[in-house]
């Protein structure tokens, strides 16, 4: 994995994070002292966005189409209280109510986030999909443990327990959850773990089928290249046609 890979899949994971705090936001009412939290964090992520973007743009030779190209990213830098000011502008409060219009570019970032998520990591995911699934899931399990040791006032440890047997979908039950906002936390986990489970299944399945597929064609590729190295040791009585025929075999390898 070269450096490049790191930093992209970084960058997914980072707005994976932005996700699933705007997805904890929209639907659970928050505690202050965790949506103070919440906005620190989201203002670190932001600025680390916003020099990945200022970085590349002034790096790259065709400007109009990096813009172009990039606009997700573009999306992804601006904060929600600009989105709230355009509404302010184009008076959009006397239509819909503000409380409304704040929900609804939330949900418009949450989509942002999710699809910078899967642009920053989905060929890295295709082509190690287990691997990258374990640091996804490892993710997911620290900020379920970081939230919930917020909220219900138990250790990090603890919640790190907590946290890994819920996703994992064991339940152990010796971490009790005392507030509303906890166990909502713990659904969305349950939800989220259920889903790697299959998804790492799959995956693994898959991995293991092609595996026995690759192993079959390379040993085919290697007793047809050895036919080949016995046909060339006589080089000198073989006939045009063999000739031909073996440059064949060649491209056809070449191309499986």
């Amino acid at each position: 994995m070269n450096k490049k890979t790191v930093y992209e899949f970084f960058i997914g994971l980072l707005a994976l994070l932005l996700a699933l705090m705007l997805v904890i936001d929209i639907f659970i009412p928050l505690p202050k002292e965790v949506t103070l939290s919440f906005y620190y964090i989201e203002n670190i992520v932001r600025l680390i966005f916003i020099g990945d973007y200022v970085v590349r743009f002034v790096i790259s030779k065709g400007k109009r189409e990096f813009i172009k190209n990039n606009m997700i990213d573009l999306l992804s830098i601006i904060p929600l209280r600009a989105y709230v000011k355009i509404a302010a502008v184009i008076n959009l409060a006397y239509i819909i109510e503000p409380n409304i219009i704040i929900k609804i570019f939330k949900i418009f970032m949450l989509g942002i986030f999710f699809i910078k998520f899967k642009v920053k990591t989905k060929e890295e995911i295709r082509t190690n999909r287990v691997y990258y699934l374990l640091i996804i899931s490892t993710t997911i399990i620290v900020i379920g443990a970081v939230i919930i040791s917020l909220i219900e006032g138990i250790s990090l440890g603890d919640a790190l327990w907590w946290s890994f047997v819920t996703f994992t979908t064991v339940g152990y039950g010796d971490v009790v959850l005392k507030t509303q906002l906890g166990r909502s936390i713990a659904v969305i986990l349950m939800v989220f773990g259920v889903g790697f489970i299959g998804i790492t299944s799959t995956a693994i399945a898959l991995r293991v089928l092609n595996g026995g597929k690759k192993e079959k064609n390379n040993s085919y590729k290697n007793e047809v290249l050895e036919g080949i190295k016995l046909m060339l040791d006589n080089y000198d009585s073989l006939s045009d046609e063999d000739i031909d025929n073996i440059v064949k075999i060649l491209k056809s390898l070449r191309d499986r």
